[in-house]
């Protein structure tokens, strides 16, 4: 019966890919497989049987398999699928996944081990090779991260540092108009842009504009938007002729791209000797009028005028200007449209009069406070604490209206 035993065990142990050998208590080969003869590269039994892993591997592998067997030897526990590093005679350089176990004799005494090794050197190398991806993405990413992070410091300097006062040389604190901002971009950078220019001592230009989409393309352009800006500064009287010339630059600027963009955008002129408020829409939200004197909120302008194309799409786009009038204590509410688009069925749409409340719930505070409690009521009215996308709002607060010449 032993011997049948026997024969099943060796039919068993030759027919896997796995190494499997029993070794005595000095790590001498008893038994040892078929697979473990073609990878020492043998024939016989008699080539193995009576030697160790010192006659079979270099030192630095053979000292270390030792010293598992010794630690399963003196305390009876198996060590599980050990990575361990194979250095051959021949040159070669393998890695096996090994088990160890302590062999027993009838009455429980520990006289050897028994030990499994499954070749897992290419499973190894694929890991390797993964870890090292995965190391080089992580230093390219860690490189985005700085490009992004510094990215964010020059768009945040792109935007209005400070603000001017009405007449050019009062006191912020006496200026007839007063301003107040806040920008989110969704991700690192946004495409969201707003400049406040003073055209005179009585005409405040503010430009909000909205790029499609948002990351580190829209933000390109808003950079580019803040030069055309600049560069037609002559037209910034005319909020048509405004919108007109910056749409002009930009479908330039467009045109060659192999990816469809456009930029929606108002641009209004405050003008505190006449009390009148001047602008032009190009396929933007209309700003919103707060009157903390009768308690409304308003779309500014009366609706009659189509709102054109978003800018750089058609290069002869026509914006009409529109016209409406301020006083003293009104707020002008100038914001792109992450505000609204809140996700989950929470929409917001310009003309709703649930988004009319949210704003008439922050009217009794001014400027900054403003803003800061409008974005949270939107955020309150969401259930989100993030934006799903870029958000940026351009308060206009109306302080005084310019003394009537003579």
């Amino acid at each position: 019966m032993s011997q049948i035993d026997h024969h099943l065990l060796m039919a068993l142990m030759n027919t896997t890919p796995d190494r499997i050998y029993f070794k005595d208590r000095e790590g001498r080969f008893l038994l040892v497989n078929r697979a473990l003869k073609e990878f020492h590269h043998v024939t016989h039994d008699s080539e193995i049987i009576g030697k160790t892993d010192f006659d079979l591997f270099l030192p630095e592998h053979a000292k270390d398999a030792f010293a598992d067997e010794q630690h399963v030897l003196s305390t009876g526990e198996p060590i599980v699928g050990k990575l361990e590093r194979e250095n051959l005679p021949d040159g070669r350089i393998t890695w096996a996944s090994t088990t160890k176990v302590p062999l027993r004799d009838d009455s429980g005494g520990i006289i050897g081990t028994c030990g499994i090794s499954r070749d897992v050197t290419e499973e190894h190398h694929q890991s390797e090779k993964l870890k090292e991806y995965t190391e080089a993405l992580d230093d390219q990413q860690a490189q985005m991260d700085q490009e992004l992070a510094l990215a964010r410091e020059v768009q945040q300097a792109l935007l209005p540092q400070s603000y001017p006062s009405f007449p050019r040389h009062a006191p912020e604190a006496g200026s007839a108009l007063r301003f107040a901002h806040r920008y989110l971009p969704e991700g690192r950078v946004g495409g969201d842009f707003f400049t406040i220019n003073q055209i005179s001592d009585t005409q405040a230009g503010v430009l909000i504009c909205d790029v499609m989409g948002h990351g580190v393309h829209a933000a390109l352009v808003t950079a580019v938007e803040r030069v055309l800006v600049e560069e037609i500064h002559g037209f910034a009287g005319d909020p048509g002729a405004f919108l007109g010339e910056l749409n002009r630059r930009l479908h330039h600027f467009f045109e060659p791209l192999s990816t469809s963009m456009f930029v929606t955008a108002v641009y209004l002129v405050v003008d505190i000797a006449t009390g009148t408020v001047r602008f032009a829409n190009a396929s933007h939200p209309q700003p919103l009028h707060i009157s903390r004197s009768q308690g409304t909120v308003r779309t500014v302008g009366d609706g009659s005028e189509h709102h054109p194309f978003a800018l750089g799409v058609a290069k002869d786009s026509v914006y009409p200007t529109e016209e409406d009038s301020v006083k003293p204590g009104d707020f002008l509410l100038l914001y792109t449209d992450g505000l609204c688009d809140l996700g989950d069925g929470k929409d917001l749409m310009p003309d709703d009069a649930q988004f009319h409340r949210l704003i008439q719930n922050c009217a009794h505070l001014r400027g900054e406070a403003f803003l800061d409690a409008l974005l949270d009521q939107a955020r309150h009215f969401s259930g989100q604490e993030d934006f799903s996308d870029d958000v940026c709002l351009v308060g206009v607060e109306i302080e005084q209206l310019a003394e009537p010449a003579g």
